[in-house]
């Protein structure tokens, strides 16, 4: 229940006073009450005896306004008391249940008065101190300054809480927002009515609140900090659906924080500031402990206890889920305690369980969350420590990544095929265009791919980050094919939100290559030199590719480049390794790939992807099938590749040389007129389903005349989907 009061000068005026007509009005604000609340007001003499006739009314609108009209009072004194729906400024919507607030008040004094929580807090206060002997405007006063006070609000106790209202803009009206919302934080209605009650006989009988109470007022200030800012918003937005602009102060002045008493002293002051005894620490691998001091003239903390719009750093951790990314590692990140007492922030950092440096920030608060200061901390790395193993989450993570990557180079061989049977059955011009669900779906799997890439990229940064270019080689190989395949195309090396995937454009693929090759030269250096292994079953193996990948993929973009010479030394180094060998495998047969899916990589397979293979297509008297496993980089292609590249160097003995080896372990004749042409036909009969020949009679010149297709058909339509969907999205010439 909630009442409302206002002093008189005249404590003795009931006995002097003379029966006067009042025009009584104003407003009921929790949030406002709604319209059609109730209210009524009874005449009271000065011991708050009934007197005379009890008036009803009822609220006119959403706003809480009411009026009595002109009433005849044979004294100043009155009780209102209202019950009704209100806006919960909270939650942000309407209650949904009923509240009852009362006041009583000095008609002598204001005739225009506000029922609200604080005058409802003072109404049994006010009672039990005119039943001691004292008169009401005595009364009134004390009660209202020890409720201001209580609240740590006392330099706004000279105004009566009557004539506070929460759309006045002013200081007042933000102390009453403030402590209406802290009584009201995480309280259904009839859990507010409940609580106010205890809160009005504890004040009633005292003037203060008891212990038990005041723990219950702390612990509300700090479920409150969190939502300041929306508590202000919804009520600026609500007077705002009522046609009423109105401004609201920030809250978090009007809270006392620190229990000294005063609301709105714990933040700095024009001329003041907060001092560090340092700002940099710079931490050996295996921590220590560390003393800096603080110099402050206001109370500080490592945590802000109200709302900010500057959130620490380090309160900042990642999903839940990607907490077991590596394995036996529980912390990745740089571990440390830290306090705060009697001036002395005190950090205590644990040994890093990292290869590579680390840095993070311990900032420094006032009670409302603004920063003071911080410490910016970088902890040496362990260079001797072994890469970390991937751990459940990270296992699940390279499982997804890896599903993803094989379906999207998966259905990207059903593009090899339509190019490798075109002048069989002209299947390029039937299935290839911008509305095709192929073309759609490849483009959408090398973007899922690479999302998930970059998704598992930016939160394995945030720990360790030591598998940074193992992210980087497989965005590569995502990004190498996309080029070949459409030429310019979006270059996304982030994790994009949803605005950002629908406003992106076509990146220059001279700006594509150009970063991947950075990328890929740093991975060489940092990858392990090992025989690549990607069929096992364990997805370290999978996920922890070795040198030769990232070689052959920045092999594979200076032959695209036509830089055929830094091209060829990187296929040297693999041949050099002498991990691999070649065997009879023939990538055009359905057997080699089931034989790779059985048995495992082999001799040959240096990089390949699984997934479910898709029904067989019947495209005239063509069978095409999605293959369930693709060997995207094998030592035939390296060879291959190789002789290619001492073909365009000069080197034509040597080259021809490289091709006998593959011709004679494959068991395959060759034709041409050049050594060039030779390569052609052996990649024609050798490498189907390992999504290289395009590329490579892309790169020579090959693709009009050996598919017989238009010049135009060498780059793949942009899906029409993108196109509508991204106003900045451009088709490839040749496709409507």
């Amino acid at each position: 229940m909630l009442s409302l009061s206002s002093c008189s000068e005249d404590d003795n005026l009931e006995n002097d006073f003379k029966p006067t007509t009042y025009d009584v009005l104003g407003k009921v604000e929790k949030g406002p009450f709604v319209s059609g609340s109730t209210i009524t007001i009874q005449p009271m003499d000065g011991n708050l005896q009934v007197l005379g006739s009890l008036y009803s009314s009822t609220i006119q609108d959403d706003l809480g306004n009411f009026s009595f009209g002109s009433k005849l009072f044979e004294a100043p004194y009155a009780e209102l008391t209202a019950n009704g729906y209100f806006f919960n400024e909270v939650d942000g919507d309407l209650s949904s249940g009923t509240l009852n607030l009362r006041a009583l008040v000095d008609l002598s004094d204001e005739t225009t008065v506000n029922v609200n929580l604080l005058t409802h807090l003072k109404y049994q206060r006010i009672q039990r101190l005119i039943a001691n002997g004292m008169k009401f405007g005595e009364a009134n006063k004390q009660a209202q300054k020890e409720l201001f006070t209580a609240f740590g609000l006392q330099k706004y106790a000279e105004k009566d809480a009557s004539t506070f209202s929460i759309a006045g803009g002013t200081d007042e009206s933000a102390a009453l927002i403030a402590i209406s919302s802290l009584l009201l934080v995480d309280r259904s209605e009839a859990a507010l009515t409940e609580y106010l009650a205890k809160l009005c006989r504890e004040f009633g009988e005292n003037g203060i609140f008891s212990e038990s109470t005041q723990k219950q007022i702390d612990a509300d200030k700090e479920t409150l900090g969190n939502q300041l800012s929306s508590v202000e918003d919804n009520i600026i937005e609500r007077y705002a659906d009522l046609g009423l602009e109105i401004t609201v102060k920030n809250l978090a002045y009007f809270l006392d924080w620190d229990n000294d008493g005063i609301a709105g002293n714990e933040i700095l002051q024009e001329g003041e500031e907060v001092k560090l005894e340092m700002t940099e620490l710079n931490v050996p691998n295996e921590g220590g402990t560390y003393t800096i001091s603080i110099s402050s003239p206001i109370p500080v903390y490592l945590e802000p206890k109200a709302n900010s719009d500057n959130p620490p750093i380090d309160a900042i951790s990642p999903e839940e889920f990607f907490t077991e990314i590596y394995e036996n590692i529980s912390n990745a990140d740089i571990s440390m305690e830290k306090s705060l007492t009697d001036g002395k922030l005190v950090i205590k950092l644990s040994p890093l369980n990292s290869k590579t440096a680390k840095s993070t920030s311990v900032t420094i608060y006032d009670v409302l969350g603004n920063a003071l200061g911080s410490v910016k901390i970088v902890q040496e790395g362990d260079g001797d420590i072994s890469l970390p193993k991937l751990g459940k989450t990270g296992k699940q993570l390279v499982a997804s990544m890896a599903m993803d990557i094989a379906q999207s180079f998966s259905e990207l061989n059903l593009i090899e095929q339509y190019y490798h049977y075109n002048k069989e059955a002209n299947l390029v011009s039937q299935y290839i265009y911008p509305s095709c669900s192929s073309v759609n779906s490849i483009w959408s799997n090398f973007y899922k791919a690479n999302r998930t890439i970059m998704m598992f990229k930016e939160k394995e940064a945030e720990q360790l980050g030591v598998y940074q270019e193992y992210f980087n080689v497989f965005s590569a190989m995502q990004y190498y094919n996309m080029v070949v395949m459409w030429g310019d195309v979006p270059y996304i090396n982030f994790v994009p939100d949803m605005n950002a995937a629908f406003n992106i454009s076509r990146t220059p693929q001279k700006d594509i290559f150009a970063d991947l090759k950075s990328n890929l030269e740093k991975a060489i250096s940092y990858l392990e030199e090992k025989k690549n292994e990607s069929l096992s079953n364990d997805a370290n193996d999978f996920f922890f590719i070795s040198k030769d990948v990232a070689r052959i993929l920045l092999a594979n973009i200076y032959m695209y480049q036509a830089e055929y010479g830094l091209a060829e030394k990187l296929l040297s180094d693999i041949i050099s390794t002498g991990f691999y060998e070649l065997d009879s495998s023939n990538y055009n047969d359905k057997e080699t790939i089931t034989g790779l899916w059985n048995n495992g990589s082999g001799k040959e397979t240096i990089f390949a992807t699984r997934s479910e293979s898709g029904e067989p297509r019947t495209r005239g008297n063509i069978t095409i099938t999605t293959p369930a496993l693709v060997p995207i980089m094998t030592y035939t292609d390296v060879i291959l590749s190789y002789a290619e590249c001492l073909y365009k160097n000069g080197k034509i003995s040597e080259s021809e040389k490289e091709l006998e080896k593959v011709t004679s372990n494959k068991g395959i004749n060759v034709s041409g007129s050049s050594v060039l042409e030779k390569i052609k036909d052996a990649r024609s009969q050798l490498m189907l389903y390992s999504n290289t020949n395009f590329a490579f009679m892309k790169r020579n010149g090959f693709v009009k005349d050996f598919y017989g297709v238009e010049d135009y058909r060498q780059l793949l339509p942009i899906p029409q989907r993108e196109l509508d969907l991204c106003p900045q999205m451009t088709q490839n010439p040749g496709y409507c």
